[in-house]
């Protein structure tokens, strides 16, 4: 059986449900009644046959609509990973034998560990998904769902509370928690970085742009490999994502009001920064993260060629369509925008970008970056360049910070190792950039 995620773009939950019986013909109908509460791009997980899994698509639920969370995506993933192996290992979600290595729960936990160490999914990924399957079942275990074994042990953990002031120091307290744990070595390799923070080598990133630039991939299927397009949304986002470090939801929500034609002068400068650069913020309608607002840089001929593109009949007749579907975002519509005339799902970008590195993995594979390297490796490339223009160290670290939305120094100071690493003065990466954004071959 093989399992999919759907995004469904509003849900109605809390309605009352009543039955009614044609009396002529006999046939009952059932109807919601009651106003209910909205819930709002909620990703659900469902059999390939469109059957939903109830017990999965109830914690997701509630994670939304009783814990407030924003996304649940991690949170979906982890469960479709799950299911997946449930059915490869021949168990159902709640079927717990009485030995605890025969149960799911920690058998799930060793295959991510075996997958963790073989490089298939990066170490945070693994803990992230441990912990959701954690949280599902103890969704079950506190609404007194019956195991006929529970899925995990309890231990109590001393978790030190050593604090600022004199009377708490040398304090501690026992907490309850699973013995369930991935028990990995500490990683060694990129100085401890997680694997989304790692950014592409420049060889690396010259394979991508050149795959985004011919704008085909090999989709490998049951009938064998094929070459598709790439769409140009797809190859826009990815310039966005490298070239300026913006997340994927911030891309998704990019506006084209922020779009205008550089001036001759502007073009003669490489960025647009500061008042030239691009204010984003929840309040422009870009989902940013922790709902903070900043002002990002952006090369001015990306700048140009996004002109272009909300120029063009392509994106006029979608933007037309997306106004007969969001009345309410008239004045205000996404850069991006489906051939539907829908706002684009994150997790779109995503799938595109699995075809992008299984299509660069034929040359070179060792390369597992996700979508969000993109953001890293603007960082670390651009660190470079205001080093090698002579800019202070700590001046370089403080712009870098205020355009990418950092609210600390850890991770900027980890992007500055790769820097040290590798610092030269480098003519072809320039080169290479302006290339890319002319659309050169």
């Amino acid at each position: 059986m093989n399992y999919i995620l759907w995004t469904v773009p509003s849900l109605t939950i809390d309605q009352k449900l009543s039955k009614s019986v044609n009396l002529d013909t006999g046939e009952i109908s059932f109807n919601f009644n009651g106003k209910g509460h909205d819930v709002q791009d909620i990703v659900l997980l469902y059999q390939d046959n469109g059957l939903p899994v109830s017990v999965v698509n109830n914690w997701l639920i509630y994670l939304k609509t009783s814990q407030y969370r924003k996304h649940v995506n991690t949170q979906a993933q982890a469960l479709l990973h799950y299911f997946i192996f449930l059915d490869e290992i021949g168990l159902e979600w709640d079927e717990m034998p009485i030995t605890s290595r025969n149960k799911p729960t920690y058998k799930f936990s060793k295959h991510l560990k075996d997958s963790v160490m073989n490089g298939a999914i990066a170490r945070t990924t693994a803990n992230n998904y441990l912990g959701s399957i954690v949280s599902f079942y103890k969704f079950y275990l506190n609404k007194g769902y019956e195991f006929i074994n529970k899925p995990f042990n309890y231990k109590k953990i001393k978790v030190n509370v050593d604090g600022g002031h004199e009377f708490s120091r040398g304090k501690f307290v026992f907490v309850d928690s699973t013995d369930i744990r991935l028990n990995l070595p500490k990683d060694k390799s990129n100085f401890g970085m997680p694997r989304e923070l790692v950014p592409l080598s420049e060889h690396e990133w010259t394979l991508v742009d050149k795959i985004c630039r011919q704008g085909k991939v090999n989709l490998n299927s049951s009938k064998g490999a094929a070459f598709v397009n790439l769409s140009e949304e797809f190859k826009l986002a990815v310039a966005l994502a490298r070239h300026t470090g913006l997340r994927r939801e911030e891309i998704v929500t990019f506006r084209s009001k922020f779009i205008y034609k550089p001036t001759a002068e502007q073009l003669h400068h490489k960025y647009l920064v500061h008042s030239n650069g691009v204010h984003i913020s929840p309040q422009e309608g870009v989902e940013t993260k922790g709902s903070g607002s900043r002002t990002i840089e952006m090369p001015s001929l990306l700048m140009l060629q996004l002109h272009r593109y909300i120029n063009s009949k392509r994106y006029i007749k979608r933007r037309k369509l997306f106004e007969v579907n969001n009345s309410d975002e008239l004045n205000n519509p996404p850069l991006f925008i489906s051939q539907n005339g829908h706002h684009y799902a994150s997790r779109t970008f995503n799938a595109r970008w699995c075809e992008v590195r299984n299509t660069v993995k034929n040359s070179h594979p060792s390369f597992n970056h996700k979508f969000h390297n993109l953001r890293s490796t603007y960082a670390v490339a651009r660190l470079k360049e205001l080093l090698n223009q002579g800019i202070k160290e700590g001046d370089a670290l403080d712009y870098i910070q205020s355009v990418m939305g950092h609210k600390s120094r850890s991770t900027l100071l980890h992007y500055l190792k790769f820097c040290h690493q590798t610092l030269k003065a480098n003519e072809v990466y320039e080169q290479a950039l302006e290339l890319v954004l002319k659309g050169e071959e």
